[in-house]
């Protein structure tokens, strides 16, 4: 089976690279290109593509338009924005337009192409369904999707909570972004433009509350708070706790003992 994809961009060489480097005939995909929307709309007029990537930024008719007309016409393509840190605000409307994805520029092109073979391989999937099944499966996803759809601020919550229970362990974006459901672009914009920070600076923050507490609260030595907070090499915790406070656990927990209790 055959996908038909668009790609939708101002920018003739991000085209070009999309076009040259993502396997397209290994996934069985033959790829249309557009510069504008205007010129997208006439191409899904006649090809009706399966699956779309799309810039957000782009002049006359952005992709957040484009994709909204789309769907006017009767478009159910699965639909991948390309898109920047800077502009999550503007990107997240696109969740009312059912946007498969987000990729962040610039583009991790294997990432990308992950994504593009698990949304191909789940409409062929879908396509060669009894039909029967098929209709009630879409019956399924018309009544649940409102309830089933995690919004950002869940996923987060969800985040924050999953680093919490694993801070002991090597954690990384692939494997919370793969708990999560989403892809590592999404998770990484949805982390930075809730939280303020990036995914590894906050699990270090919340390492190094962690390890004041047990230096504080605790007899346990500086390799055991280490490990139990993710660092298994003693002189690497140092070096991290010393770069956040100034001073070294050991010295830290000195300094505390120190101070007389009134």
């Amino acid at each position: 089976m055959i996908l038909n994809v668009m790609l939708v961009d101002d920018e003739a060489p991000i085209l070009n690279n999309l076009k040259r480097i993502i396997p397209w005939k290994d996934m069985n995909m033959q790829v249309l290109t557009a510069r504008s929307g205007k010129e997208a709309l006439e191409l899904f007029d006649i090809h009706n593509p399966d699956i779309i990537l799309c810039d957000i930024r782009m002049p006359v008719m952005d992709g957040l338009t484009l994709i909204g007309e789309l769907r006017e016409r009767g478009s159910n393509a699965e639909i991948i924005l390309l898109t920047g840190y800077q502009e999550f605000e503007y990107a997240r409307a696109g969740i009312k337009y059912k946007v498969r994805d987000y990729i962040c520029k610039p583009i991790h092109y294997k990432e990308l192409e992950n994504t593009i073979r698990a949304v191909g391989e789940q409409i062929v999937h879908q396509r060669l369904k009894d039909p029967f099944q098929q209709t009630v499966s879409r019956i399924g996803e018309a009544e649940g999707q409102q309830t089933a759809r995690k919004n950002p601020q869940q996923l987060m919550a969800e985040a924050v909570a999953y680093i919490a229970s694993r801070l002991d362990t090597d954690l990384g974006i692939e494997e919370l972004a793969g708990h999560l459901g989403i892809s590592c672009s999404y998770f990484s914009l949805l982390f930075k433009n809730h939280l303020g920070m990036t995914f590894v600076e906050y699990v270090t923050g919340k390492r190094i509350e962690a390890a004041k507490y047990l230096l504080l609260h605790s007899d346990k030595s500086i390799t055991q708070i280490g490990v139990g907070i993710g660092y298994h090499e003693r002189r690497y915790f140092t070096k991290v706790f010393q770069r956040h406070t100034g001073m070294t656990p050991s010295e830290f927990r000195d300094q505390a003992r120190s101070i007389p209790v009134s």
